[in-house]
């Protein structure tokens, strides 16, 4: 079979369709399968600045400006002690992008699906991926099967919708790239998908409105409201919806009384906090309570010969620091440029993607680290320290606004690191 493709994407969320945009940019072909119809719910809404270097690159910044609330900062609020912080993403090393954007996740990864597509990759939604196909030990394609029938225009997908969605057709291309989220279909096959220890804490969320915000450009700051179980979300859409959500401990959960709705619970924990109780008091709920349990996990290799994970599909940190999105869309970036030149070098082994998996490896390693931090070491205590140093300053503001990818400033995290959480420094340190 002749590949029609350069590289297969399953998964059409912000990292696969940004890898998908980024390589149809460069000339190359990109199919991506979603399996669901947009536009779809989805939590991790809050973006970080320096995505909008890709964003720009991509013919996208002024679009998503014009659709979305900036945001300029990051407040924490400890409900323990009354503190309160507020860190500006000007005050970063680099302050050239100094706001991100609060999204609402349906319309966002709509957006950069549709981009995709008008940029000349290939898009199918309602495809499901069933497997990855492999000679050897080399990835060369996979098969997949319509849910329903859908848009595209390409022989199989025509026959396969004609045959009935059950029928399943192989297509192939020289690099298989999984982008299917906390899905992992790849990794879980491989069984390379491991929960992190001590991070097994459950998400609980919601939609508001009449949630109060901040005043003058600081209306769109995400607020992180610390307290004893663990800490809640409060991120501002664009007009009056407010995006809340409690991280919480598995022996907060444990506590759940029997026959306890979600809601029931997302109440009692909003009373634990008295910055969350004042936040919600006059506000209304106008979305169902959902949950995401023990969504922390990693992938002990990303890449392989023919193959490579993208975002959340290689995997997903506590979303403290709203890290989710921005590791995949800057990894998408950089993937679709490793891709390229594998292509053009005619070598796509694993060999041809290390420095790929280095340079996301090491972003991970930092976040997870800080993360650790905060639950483990001193990270909390720093935060809020009253006599903080301006470098301290400048490292929080530079890691709360994602710019982790400097070769340069990597003995400053390192040493960063080791004072927030002196018992284990990830191994680029």
């Amino acid at each position: 079979m002749t590949d029609r493709w350069d590289a297969i994407i399953l998964g059409g969320g912000p990292g696969g369709s940004t890898l998908a945009a980024s390589l149809a940019r460069l000339g190359r072909r990109a199919l991506v399968l979603e399996r669901e119809r947009f536009p779809r719910f989805h939590i991790g809404e809050s973006l970080l600045p320096r995505s909008r270097e890709v964003f720009e690159r991509l013919g996208l910044d002024e679009e998503l400006d014009a659709r979305f609330l900036r945001k300029y900062g990051a407040r924490f609020l400890c409900s323990s002690t009354g503190r309160t912080r507020t860190y500006s993403f000007a005050d970063a090393f680099d302050p050239r992008f100094e706001f991100a954007y609060q999204v609402q996740r349906d319309a966002f990864d709509q957006l950069l699906l549709r981009h995709a597509a008008e940029l000349g990759a290939e898009v199918r939604e309602s495809w499901e991926a069933v497997e990855v196909v492999f000679e050897g030990p080399r990835a060369v394609g996979v098969r997949a099967r319509p849910r329903a029938r859908s848009d595209g225009a390409g022989p199989e997908e025509a026959a396969a919708a004609r045959a009935g969605s059950s029928d399943v057709v192989e297509l192939r291309a020289p690099v298989i790239v999984d982008a299917t989220g906390r899905d992992t279909l790849l990794a879980s096959r491989m069984r390379r998908k491991a929960q992190l220890a001590e991070l097994d804490k459950t998400a609980l969320f919601t939609h508001y409105e009449g949630v109060p915000r901040e005043e003058g450009i600081h209306q769109g700051d995400i607020q992180i409201v610390l307290f004893e179980h663990g800490w809640f979300w409060f991120i501002p859409f664009r007009g009056e919806v407010t995006s809340v959500g409690a991280v919480v401990s598995s022996s907060w959960i444990r506590g759940r009384a029997k026959g306890e709705r979600l809601d029931e619970l997302f109440d009692r924990t909003v009373a634990q906090s008295g910055w969350a109780r004042e936040f919600l008091a006059s506000a209304r709920r106008v979305r169902p309570v959902g949950a995401l349990a023990d969504f922390s996990y990693r992938i002990d290799q990303l890449a392989g010969d023919g193959w490579l994970f993208v975002g959340d599909a290689g995997g997903f940190l506590d979303p403290l620091f709203s890290t989710g999105a921005h590791l995949a869309i800057k990894g998408a970036d950089l993937a679709a440029t490793t891709i390229h030149r594998a292509l053009d070098a005619g070598d796509t082994s694993r060999a041809a993607f290390a420095a790929y998996e280095a340079e996301i490896r090491y972003a991970v390693d930092l976040f997870l680290g800080v993360v650790q931090g905060f639950y483990k070491g001193q990270f909390r205590e720093t935060l809020f320290e009253p006599n903080q140093r301006p470098t301290m300053r400048k490292l929080i503001t530079s890691m709360l606004a994602g710019d982790v990818f400097h070769a340069e400033r990597r003995p400053q995290w390192a040493s960063f690191l080791r004072q927030q959480y002196p018992a284990e420094v990830p191994a680029f340190a």
